[in-house]
């Protein structure tokens, strides 16, 4: 084997030693965009479910109004 192809102990520790740095380097980022991802997704589902419920709402002002208009007016 080549001198090239061999890999000394300290030097594999430093190499793994160097990925496990960038890992969790990627891992603090992968963590801090998933934690934005969730809040935005967050954000849209409370701004949709908000924005059903006031047509709930107007349909049941609604349906009372009509209930009442048809008590009124019957005999």
């Amino acid at each position: 084997m080549a001198d090239d192809d061999q890999m000394t102990r300290q030097r594999y520790r430093q190499q793994a030693s160097d990925a496990d740095d960038a890992g969790e380097t990627s891992s603090a980022s992968r963590r801090e965009y998933a934690a934005e991802n969730n809040r935005a997704l967050e954000e849209a589902k409370t701004k949709r479910l908000g924005r059903k419920l006031n047509w709930v709402i107007l349909g049941l002002t609604f349906a009372i109004i009509i209930v009442f208009l048809i008590l009124f007016f019957t005999p």
